[in-house]
């Protein structure tokens, strides 16, 4: 008696797990799911047609569903009952590799990796990569706007409204590249009426402290960090560093001891690191000098990285190292690591008569472009700039943190 295979849910697919080996859950009838040993998962289907045993990809799951993949098979199953081959069938629909989504879309990248910080690189390659599978190995002048929206809604499905506005808007740029460039004569995402196709993502802050209780409050909590959660040093040190520097989530997490100077207390961050695209040095009170002299007992000997993950000293720590810690700390929905720049301007903005520098000097400590585009094609100061209206004013805010 033949084994009946009982078919598969997506309640199992979804809780399969990956194991040391690489294993398959089978649906029946030659549909299949592979889980391999990195965690991820596809469909194949394996047929037998004029006594050869072939097989073919489905896709890779969740982009895939399950539901798809029966409707392929069960396609594919009544082509095989006239004679005809997938994968026979499909290599007689010439492909032009070069001009493919994921070809296009990689020039795109590229070009764009000498105008965007590495920390924006890696966001925007990631989304691409996760979210338009659907549409990579399609010839870009053969992709219609269904397909663009089907892949838009499943993201919107999924509850990442922001991340699906932003993946169309790259698609959007991306097209107007390969209009450019003769790839397609045409730019299918302007056709699109966004407004009315995608749904409006609620446009939040970053969530900050922002009164004097408040803020006196968390710096007593994160002095006792450690101590009261046995944390490691790392962390609890960037922690401690966060609100006398106030510097953006990724340039604090990569923080090395080569943009560090103890000695003349400033940081001193290149250009590429800069999501302004400008090196920017930064004045040290000499609390923050404090901190950073225990850092480089603890890592100073045994990474480039001021704060490395605890795992390896090759590494930094994780973006959501910092973030962990203040929710730890009884700061969920209240503060977030990128908060400390909120914080900062606005107690500096509120408090301009006691400490008397002006709106621009706090801009720059900063790192804020000029919002003017006219004037600031005529400000092209340097790194340096109002250096020691900056270094008194990062003085004045250390006192009043500490006071």
């Amino acid at each position: 008696m033949p084994k009946i295979t009982r078919p598969l849910t997506d309640t199992e697919i979804k809780k399969a797990k990956k194991k040391e080996k690489t294993y398959k859950l089978s649906d029946g009838k030659g549909l299949y799911l592979v889980v391999k040993n990195s965690g991820s998962k596809f469909f194949r289907f394996d047929y037998q047609l004029n006594g050869k045993r072939k097989t073919m990809s489905f896709g890779i799951y969740p982009e895939v569903s399950l539901a798809e993949a029966r409707k392929r098979r069960e396609e594919i199953r009544e082509g095989l009952s006239n004679g005809i081959d997938p994968i026979e069938s499909k290599k007689l629909v010439s492909v032009d590799t070069t001009n493919t989504f994921e070809s296009i879309s990689s020039q795109w990248l590229e070009m764009m990796k000498t105008k965007w910080s590495p920390v924006t690189y890696a966001k925007v390659e990631g989304m691409l990569n996760k979210h338009t599978l659907p549409i990579r190995q399609i010839e870009m002048s053969k992709i219609t706007r269904k397909q663009i929206l089907d892949m838009i809604t499943k993201v919107q499905n999924r509850g990442t409204l922001e991340t699906a506005n932003r993946l169309l808007n790259n698609i959007e740029r991306i097209y107007k590249y390969a209009v450019t460039y003769d790839y397609v004569e045409h730019n299918i995402i302007a056709d699109i009426d966004k407004q009315n196709s995608l749904k409006s993502a609620p446009k939040n802050n970053f969530p900050a402290l922002t009164t004097e209780k408040e803020i006196k409050q968390l710096i007593e909590d994160i002095k006792e960090y450690s101590n009261d959660f046995r944390a490691d040093s790392s962390t609890a040190l960037a922690l401690e560093l966060a609100p006398y520097v106030f510097l953006r989530p990724y340039n604090l997490r990569f923080l090395t001891w080569e943009e560090v100077d103890l000695q003349e207390g400033t940081i001193d961050i290149d250009a590429n690191k800069m999501k302004t695209r400008k090196d920017f040095i930064i004045p040290l009170p000499p609390h923050a000098v404090d901190i950073l002299k225990k850092a480089y007992l603890i890592s100073g000997h045994k990474s480039e990285y001021v704060f490395p993950s605890p795992i390896t000293n090759l590494k930094p720590i994780s973006d959501n190292t910092l973030t962990q810690a203040l929710k730890r700390l009884g700061y969920k929905d209240k503060m977030v690591p990128h908060g400390f720049r909120a914080m900062f301007s606005t107690i500096a903005h509120d408090n301009i008569q006691y400490h008397g520098h002006h709106s621009d000097v706090i801009e720059l400590s900063l790192a804020h472009i000029e919002p003017n585009k006219i004037k600031s094609a005529y400000n092209r100061d340097s790194k340096l700039k109002h250096f020691e209206e900056r270094k008194k004013l990062l003085h004045w805010w250390a006192i009043w943190l500490n006071s």
